[in-house]
């Protein structure tokens, strides 16, 4: 019985319970084309034919796979797995941009053997950059009047705000409330949280908190948006009561 199991085992290509010893794959020469890209035109988007190439040195085929984030939020912009072959590679991941979208895109590029374990990585950077199209305008809605409360209690005066951007609502940096003529008191959200209703539907909101020590009268702020190359809006006032 001894001999049988000896020569069952002797005829396998690996020994029963025993996982096959695979080189972790490596990279090297590793590089993007292109580095950057500009948008110079009025279109809404920009088509970058990204591409990775490198070398690999592995045993067998070679799971590549490409993820692409905006650093300025760290959202996933693309993903693409492709498998390779051992030596020079190229995988294509092309990126639809809104023009707004402007900044860094991390690009990182991961490898897994055939036997499922992780190899090398590497990043890189691509920069992506637009002609700025103008500067982005406000609407407020005038805040319903609130009554001063008494005690430890709080009303809000919520105070909402549509930007609209010529090049797109990923352009808009920030939304700032201030004081007539200047003097930043906080900022306003499109967000989903908070005094905001929905993410991303362009209406930025804040709430501004009215306690028991809050002098009654009428009131005069100033909502501004700046886009991403450092354009203002013009400044849109914005009134409300506290009885």
């Amino acid at each position: 019985m001894a001999l049988l199991v000896a020569l069952l085992v002797a005829g396998c290509d690996a020994a029963p319970g025993f996982a096959e010893t695979v080189r972790a794959p490596v990279l090297s020469a590793v590089a993007i084309t292109p580095t950057a890209t500009r948008l110079d035109s009025d279109a809404p988007t920009a088509a970058v034919p990204l591409a990775v190439a490198g070398t690999l040195d592995a045993d067998g085929p070679v799971e590549v796979r490409v993820l692409v984030r905006w650093a300025e939020t760290d959202s996933l912009v693309a993903e693409v797995v492709e498998t390779v072959a051992p030596g020079a590679f190229r995988v294509e991941a092309p990126l639809t941009l809104p023009r707004g979208a402007v900044g860094d895109y991390s690009v990182r590029v991961s490898t897994e053997g055939r036997d499922g374990r992780p190899g090398d990585q590497a990043v890189s950077v691509l920069r992506f950059a637009a002609s700025n199209l103008g500067a982005p305008s406000v609407t407020v809605a005038t805040p319903p009047a609130v009554t001063r409360p008494t005690g430890s209690s709080v009303a809000i005066v919520p105070i909402v705000a549509t930007v609209t951007d010529p090049d797109g609502r990923a352009n808009v940096a920030a939304v700032v409330l201030q004081l007539e003529g200047g003097g930043l008191l906080g900022r306003l959200y499109d967000d989903g949280d908070g005094q905001d209703d929905a993410e991303g539907d362009g209406r930025y909101s804040a709430g501004i908190e009215v306690r028991a020590g809050f002098e009654p009268g009428t009131y005069t702020l100033e909502v501004v948006a700046v886009d991403r190359a450092g354009e203002a809006s013009a400044p849109a006032p914005v009134t409300f009561t506290v009885r």
